[in-house]
């Protein structure tokens, strides 16, 4: 059979260890290890003043990331309280009947009448002007 190692030190070798270590001094001007350079860094960050243009250009995302939050917490407890609220037997239909009942009573007549809902139009188109912000 043919010899399947092919010449010179294998790792196995004793003779195939290190040759030379390179030792390099440590640096006078870094003497206090990388904490006093980010230290540093961080101190003339900080007294460029740019910390307050990040502020200032990320203050209306920050804004809306946390009413988004917000949002979304008020969405959980809303969630969890329709689900104990449909866990009661007959609640939901019930609730679903008194709503019907107001649609009857209130909503109906003000379809009906012109005036009525001229008026409901006009304050709807006046809601969602406000809301995009054109009022």
């Amino acid at each position: 059979m043919a010899d399947l190692q092919g010449p010179g030190p294998t790792p196995l070798d004793p003779g195939a260890g290190v040759s030379h270590v390179l030792e390099i001094p440590p640096d006078p001007q870094l003497e206090g290890g990388e904490w006093q350079l980010l230290r540093s860094k961080l101190d003339a960050w900080w007294a460029s003043g740019e910390l307050q243009s990040l502020w200032l250009r990320s203050k209306q995302p920050l804004t809306w990331l946390v009413g988004l939050l917000i949002v979304l917490a008020l969405l959980q407890v809303g969630s969890a309280v329709l689900d104990a609220v449909g866990s009661v037997p007959l609640l939901g239909g019930l609730l679903e009947l008194v709503g019907l009942v107001w649609v009857f009573r209130q909503g109906l007549p003000r379809v009906l009448r012109s005036q009525e809902r001229q008026r409901l139009l006009a304050d709807l188109n006046q809601r969602w002007r406000a809301f995009r912000g054109s009022a």
